[in-house]
């Protein structure tokens, strides 16, 4: 994992908000700034989690990883006679199929897999927004129904600037939940056909 803030080991655990005894600076004027915490006191809406994770919010279930799965797993794939354009959609299928973040052993050459932890790559379920960024396109995509797969890119390319993917989730619409009379009854989120995704470059 190429991460200049964090430890160079796959899977990571999430960002502590500060040290244990974080030291204030000896500059002029900023006396009361401490070294070492990252000032998330007070930020409810700001929540530091492991690399990779699956989170919540509301009813939509993200998954996150920022390790290159996709070009990982493209680089030691073979295979023939198969539809043309399909083949980040088949990559992106491995990692839901399997209901795992890195599907891949032994790991790609560079990759620090630390096979102690290995039980946090697990899925704990199919996510309804899968974000894997990767050296390949930039792309947005449904894969096997009911999961939207994200490709952001980097956001830096070398020397230059890269890109960067915003994700708008539209609610559903009343008619559906108005349908809905028992609070047991489960209905599918659809969030691939009520959602936006726009691949912006830098």
């Amino acid at each position: 994992v190429d991460d200049a803030t964090a430890e160079w080991v796959y899977p990571q655990a999430p960002f502590a908000d500060k040290k244990p005894s974080p030291e204030l600076a000896k500059l002029p004027g900023a006396e009361h700034f401490a070294i070492g915490t990252l000032g998330l006191e007070g930020q409810k809406r700001i929540h530091c989690v492991s690399n990779p994770c699956t989170v919540r919010i509301n009813e939509v279930v993200v998954g996150v990883t920022s390790a290159d799965v996709l070009f990982h797993l493209g680089a030691g794939e073979a295979n023939a006679n198969l539809p043309p354009g399909t083949r980040m959609e088949r990559l992106a299928q491995h990692l839901i199929q399997q209901q795992n973040y890195y599907p891949l052993f032994p790991q790609f050459r560079g990759m620090n897999l630390d096979l102690k932890q290995l039980d946090m790559c697990t899925m704990p379920c199919q996510p309804d927004i899968l974000l894997v960024p990767s050296r390949f396109n930039a792309f947005a995509r449904p894969v096997l129904e009911n999961t939207l797969v994200v490709n952001p890119g980097h956001l830096t390319k070398g020397t230059s600037g890269g890109s960067y993917a915003t994700i708008q989730v539209h609610p559903m619409k009343r008619e559906v939940l108005e349908e809905v009379s028992d609070g047991e009854v489960r209905i599918p989120h659809s969030v691939g056909t009520r959602s936006r995704v726009e691949i912006k470059r830098i």
